[in-house]
């Protein structure tokens, strides 16, 4: 099961999307720290760990490392780190 749904975002493209997904977020991050900080870390800093987490499932996504145990694949699922990445991007940016 859990192989099957890493298999889904095992095409080119969408390990680009993700590089770029997570490129953008880093610099969503660094470019406007106090928004970020303000916006996430505020009443709840767990929600900027989750950032974190989803950013660093895209980052490995993208650069293309191999997961091969169904543990890891699950920790690390891409389509968890795209949920988390595109609304914390969207909701800085509307934030703005």
């Amino acid at each position: 099961m859990i192989d099957s749904l890493y298999n889904i975002t095992r095409k080119g493209w969408l390990k680009a999307l993700s590089f770029l997904l997570a490129t953008a977020m880093f610099a969503a991050i660094l470019l406007n720290s106090t928004t970020f900080a303000s916006q996430f870390g505020g009443h709840i800093p767990y929600l900027a760990i989750l950032v974190f987490y989803g950013m660093a499932i895209l980052w490995i996504h993208g650069v293309g490392f191999e997961i091969r145990t169904s543990l890891f694949k699950l920790i690390f699922l891409p389509l968890v780190g795209y949920g988390i990445v595109i609304i914390a991007l969207l909701y800085l940016l509307v934030s703005i």
